[in-house]
């Protein structure tokens, strides 16, 4: 009787070198998020004291941390109910915005990298690094901000000097509306700024449209005007819910949401930890909520290449 045990086959040798390579990841999920998840989730149902000889202690206190947030707390509701009301604006004009340049730069024209190049810029100047070097050359980059927002202020005059917004409430249309179409224009850095990873997102999913399937449009004699509702913004779509989470997430949690700079100041400026964690959790819950609607609508009116 052979009592040899029979040999890994190949595939399994191959499986379990995978695992290995799988550990850092491991490692770092469990060091970086699972261990911080858990530990905000404790933090909101505890209060954190501070002792007099160094160290913290916590006391448990249930959802006294959240009624706080949302009954006691003066700043809170309002800034995150302004924060939600952002994302009717922003995100929007993001993904038109996004979307239109995306369609732009498929074309071939001379300096397609360059312009594709200088829409990526402000993605990469809002990362980490570039904001510290930013911090160490505050005049530097404050002039730079200061310039762009007197031309987003100048271009807000140049419409009120053309009495286009008056022009648009004499003919009837409410003046919610007017400062609706107004507001992208005063934050004309802000909406570029915000869009250099969506016009990516968008560019690659017009880019995967077989060439073919508007040659065979253009035969049957459509127009670019049907090719494009007919072709182009069903076979994108599936697309479109990707940038939609995207600049959801990216407007409710950017380095300038008055929300977040609460939140954190609540936890590092006040030490009010317990607090602050369960302010992010129901700023959180907002967020998911906000993503699930959008994500349960737009599905329903997306079409999927089989």
């Amino acid at each position: 009787m052979n009592n040899q045990k029979p040999k890994k086959s190949l595939v399994r040798r191959h499986d379990n070198f995978g695992f290995v390579f799988l550990i850092p990841w491991m490692i770092g999920f469990t060091v970086f998020f699972l261990y911080p998840f858990l530990r905000s989730v404790l933090l909101s149902v505890q209060k954190v004291e501070f002792l007099p000889g160094g160290g913290f202690s916590t006391t448990f206190v249930g959802i006294e941390n959240y009624i706080t947030a949302l009954t006691r707390d003066e700043k809170f509701l309002p800034l995150a109910a302004g924060s939600v009301l952002d994302l009717f604006i922003n995100v929007p004009v993001c993904l038109v915005f996004s979307f239109f340049v995306a369609v732009l730069l498929r074309q071939k024209f001379f300096g397609n990298a360059l312009v594709k190049a200088v829409f990526f810029l402000p993605v990469i100047l809002g990362t980490g690094v570039f904001l510290s070097v930013q911090t160490e050359t505050a005049a530097v980059s404050g002039m730079s901000l200061d310039s762009a927002m007197e031309e987003g202020v100048a271009s807000l005059e140049t419409l009120q000097s053309m009495n286009i917004l008056n022009l648009l409430q004499d003919i009837g249309i409410p003046a919610s509306i007017t400062e609706y179409i107004a507001g992208p224009v005063e934050q004309i850095y802000s909406v570029i700024s915000l869009s250099g990873v969506q016009i990516f997102i968008f560019l690659a999913g017009l880019n995967s449209i077989p060439p073919s399937v508007y040659e065979a449009a253009y035969i049957e004699g459509a127009s670019g005007w049907v090719a494009f509702w007919k072709i182009t913004f069903p076979m994108v779509s599936p697309i479109i819910i990707v940038n939609v989470v995207y600049s959801l997430i990216d407007n409710f949690t950017m380095s300038t949401n008055e929300t977040m700079g609460y939140i954190f100041d609540a936890a590092f400026s006040n030490f009010d930890y317990g607090l602050s964690n369960a302010m992010a959790w129901l700023y959180c819950l907002v967020l998911a909520i906000f993503v699930g609607l959008s994500v349960a609508l737009i599905s329903k009116k997306v079409v999927y290449q089989s």
